[in-house]
């Protein structure tokens, strides 16, 4: 009944209330003031009467007013009441309010939508825990943890301590959620709202980012190279395990903090600190260098190092990054290398490079020496030009066997210059490397050899000597393979001291069991063919493991009686490295890296196949000439004196250059040159390697696009607006000028989405981007899109407001023009905020928050409108939402 008078007196108005008031004021004063002077004179009287009427208006007046007063302080409460509600039901935010009795009075739509419970489901805080964690375990952890931060909030009078916890949702999925729990006194006693913030995809992206740095670190850890990064201090901000262990620290924490001073290459600090200042002052990379660093240990290595700028978001540089690898081994190999080729042109033995046709190609310096001719005279020739007993008709079937037995073995006689004979032992070795055959031979002097034989048969005693003073480790076998006789090589060889040690022993007693089957075979297949045998192979001594070429043969008696097997063998680990460094150097040569070579005056003198392939020269076409053939007059002469300056000053340039193929067409490449330089530090050769990096540059250039302009409308995105906005601000500011931007956001594009999909939503925004940039007449206007349905207008200068106006009625009036997509007629409009410089800002943030303010004004005037900023109105806007 109360809740019907109330609603009566709501419907009437302030006047009708205070009729109403009088009226019943007065016939109630009138007829008591009546009876009381009735009873008191026992008449009527009209001073009484006029006096009762008077106090009936007064007070008739002053209930009616507050009548008025209550029931419009209760109509305010009922009104925030319903914005209360609405405001809750339209949050986008998941919103519950329970009651001190933890019952839940309200859920909010958003609420029901994200995690699929309505407030029947869940009618109460205990029904709601037991669905929303269904373990029991974990819910008594969230009741427990949400009870102490409630009577902690309650305690201090602060804020709640947000949670987070893990949803079980209606359909059995798990979100991840921030909870928040406010106290709605002093207006609605024993209420509190809580806000469930779904955080699931944030979560998601903080456990992969986590998981990222994760497998960066492993990634830093696991490369084999030594990774560090330091301040503009070269003081050490980082690094890996590795680095740390060089620099005699157990891991990355010994290190961070300290400078190479502090490390064990101390002796190298002022070195390191420079290449650090260096980098940052120049703020580029220096690349593949060579240094020192001194070792734990006190030994000195050496590195190859690369440094570049560290650079923060807004690409400072705020310190330095490097990584270095240890080429101690490599260039020990180099120095063996060089030292390998040294020896082969000193050893004495003949050694020559015989190709399929029986042509010497190569021939080292004793070659030349034995048979009396230059290494030019040399070059060229056939073994039947200094070989008597080898016809040239022969050569056919030596190459056939060549290539059958891989290994083929003779003696021979080899005549000199002068014309005289010696005895030589050949031993041709089949080779085939990159598709090329050639032999690979040996001929050995064994004139000495020959005569020692001559004199053993007429000597017993003389074999000793033989023996013990031939170059190579010699053996006599019985049918058994036990030891007869050995010379000093070969005791030495096996850690014997003296060969009488090893006479009577086998190979098991001297090597290991699998090299013992290898030889015993070998002895096997000798004396079984009675036929000799020429092998390659590893055997292990006292002084290692090592490679050997090995001469196995029958010793056969006059009568034919198989007395046993001899045998030699030579070290030949060393042309082995060489072959192996010979045949790593071709084939990188070769490999998919355009590469050239020239002399110190940059004369081409050889090219890789890539190198045709790149630049569309054949070989021919550019051995003999300057390396100037492939310059595409891009760069001025300046350029090219810089690069040769540091290649003459650092023996090495990298870089970008352009150059020009046979074709005519110029390309970029990346192009590194290195000097090379003999014993005495001259510049004798120049290698170069280039990479066609024209693919890497449209990637670059499409990078730089996709950065800077929207993917779907192609408009230019929010960093290129921001760049614009500020170049057209700084423009205006020195010409005293004005410019106008405009926020808009699109009336009604929401239920498109909903009911016709995001494609043709998609098709939608881009046909709206097209049709804005047809609004804008000026080359240095701007049409950008923020992100969804919101899109800015940049109009980089104006006269007046009144230009601003007219393109704020064109867009409104395009854009509430019928949208024709794929046979769907679809109709929307705009609502635009204009924000003017300087008049409502001077800064890009200023004004694209005004001009955000401005449209929602615009909303909020119903919309399909503009608005300029108006001060006034901007604290009124409500939190940002799709309008659909």
């Amino acid at each position: 009944m109360n809740n019907t008078l109330i609603t009566r007196l709501q419907a009437l108005n302030k006047w009708q209330i205070w009729l109403s008031a009088v009226i019943l004021a007065v016939a109630m004063t009138l007829l008591i003031v009546a009876g009381m002077n009735f009873l008191l004179e026992g008449r009527l009287t009209a001073n009484y009467l006029l006096t009762g009427l008077v106090a009936s208006l007064a007070v008739a007046t002053a209930v009616s007013g507050l009548i008025i007063y209550f029931l419009t302080l209760l109509a305010q409460i009922q009104q925030d009441k319903r914005h209360l509600n609405a405001i809750i039901a339209a949050c986008p935010i998941p919103i519950a309010l329970n009651d001190d009795a933890h019952n839940i009075v309200l859920m909010n739509p958003e609420f029901s939508k994200v995690f699929g419970f309505s407030q029947d489901d869940t009618p109460t805080l205990h029904a709601w825990w037991s669905k929303a964690y269904p373990d029991a375990d974990y819910r008594q952890e969230v009741v427990d943890t949400w009870q102490a931060r409630l009577d902690a909030m309650q305690a201090n009078g602060g804020n709640f301590e947000p949670l987070e916890v893990r949803i079980c949702c209606k359909n059995g999925t798990i979100k991840t959620a921030l909870a928040t729990a406010t106290p709605l006194e002093p207006v609605y006693t024993g209420l509190h709202m809580v806000i469930l913030y779904d955080i699931t995809e944030t979560a998601r992206t903080a456990a992969e980012l986590l998981q990222s740095r994760n497998i960066l670190q492993s990634i830093i850890e696991t490369i084999p190279m030594r990774v560090f990064w330091k301040d503009l201090d070269s003081r050490y901000l980082g690094c890996n395990t590795a680095f740390a262990q060089d620099g005699g620290e157990s891991g990355p924490l010994g290190v961070i903090g300290k400078l190479d001073f502090d490390l064990t290459w101390k002796d190298q600090a002022d070195l390191y600190r420079f290449d650090d200042q260096q980098v940052m002052r120049a703020s580029a990379c220096k690349l593949a260098y060579e240094e020192p660093q001194t070792t734990p240990n006190g030994q000195t290595i050496w590195l190859r190092t690369s440094k570049t700028p560290l650079r923060d978001n807004q690409s400072n540089v705020i310190g330095v990054l490097g990584v270095y690898e240890d080429i101690t081994d490599r260039k020990q190999i180099e120095n063996e290398l060089w030292l390998a080729k040294a020896i082969l042109d000193k050893s004495n033995t003949a050694f020559y490079r015989v190709s399929s046709d029986g042509t010497v190609q190569y021939a080292n310096a004793y070659a030349s020496q034995s048979l009396g001719y230059s290494p030019e005279e040399l070059t060229g020739m056939h073994p039947w030009d200094f070989d008597p007993n080898f016809p040239a008709s022969a050569w056919p079937e030596v190459w056939r066997q060549l290539q059958n037995q891989k290994t083929l073995h003779f003696e021979t006689r080899h005549r000199r210059k002068d014309g005289g004979l010696f005895d030589v032992a050949i031993t041709g070795h089949h080779i085939v490397f990159n598709g090329e055959e050639f032999s690979f031979t040996f001929a050995q002097d064994i004139s000495a050899r020959k005569r020692i034989e001559t004199a053993l048969a007429q000597k017993e005693g003389y074999q000793r000597a033989l023996l013990d003073n031939f170059p190579f480790g010699v053996w006599l076998k019985d049918p058994q393979s036990r030891f007869l006789a050995v010379n000093q090589v070969f005791a030495r060889s096996f850690g014997a001291p003296n060969p009488d040690a090893l006479i009577g022993k086998t190979d098991y007693d001297i090597a290991g069991k699998n090299f013992a089957d290898a030889y015993r075979a070998d002895d096997a297949a000798v004396m079984l063919s009675r036929r000799q045998k020429i092998t390659e192979e590893q055997i292990v001594g006292a002084d290692g493991q090592k490679w050997v070429e090995t001469f196995k043969a029958p010793v056969i008696e006059e009568s034919g009686t198989l007395l046993g097997t001899v045998g030699f063998f030579r070290d030949i680990s060393e042309r082995k490295s060489v072959e192996i460094q010979l045949r790593i150097a071709a084939t990188a040569f070769e490999s998919q890296e355009s590469m050239v070579i020239t002399d110190h005056e940059t004369v081409i003198l050889k090219v890789n196949r890539a190198f045709t392939d790149l630049t569309g020269y054949m070989t021919e076409e550019v051995v003999g000439k300057k390396m100037n053939i492939l310059r595409s007059g891009i760069h001025d002469a300046g350029f090219y004196d810089d690069m040769w300056s540091i290649i003459a000053k650092t023996g090495y340039w990298q870089g970008e250059i352009w150059n020009r193929r046979k074709n005519g067409d110029t390309y970029p490449e990346w192009l590194t040159i290195t000097a090379v330089k003999d014993n005495t530090g001259r510049i004798t050769h120049y290698v170069g390697s280039m990479q066609d990096i024209t693919s890497r540059k449209e990637i670059e250039e499409e990078v730089r696009h996709l950065a800077h302009f929207d993917v779907l409308t192609d408009l230019p995105n929010r960093t290129l607006l921001t760049d614009r906005l500020h170049q057209a601000l700084a423009q205006v500011r020195r010409e005293k000028a004005k410019l106008a931007l405009m926020f808009l956001d699109l009336d009604r594009f929401k239920p498109v989405n909903d009911t016709l999909g995001h494609g043709i939503g998609d098709l939608l925004l881009a046909e709206v981007a097209r049709r804005l940039q047809t609004c804008i007449k000026r080359e240095t206007d701007t049409v950008a899109r923020l992100g969804g349905d919101e899109f800015v207008i940049l109009l980089s200068r104006i006269d007046d407001a009144r230009e601003a106006t007219l393109v704020a009625e064109n867009v409104v009036h395009t854009l509430n023009q019928p949208f024709i997509i794929e046979r769907h007629t679809i109709n929307i409009s705009t609502s635009l905020g204009i924000a003017l410089y300087p008049s409502h800002g001077i800064d890009a943030k200023t004004l694209l928050k005004k001009a955000d303010n401005a449209m929602y004004q615009a909303k909020e005037a119903g919309r399909s409108c503009f608005r300029f900023f108006q001060e006034a109105e901007k604290s009124s806007r409500p939190a940002r939402q799709s309008d659909g």
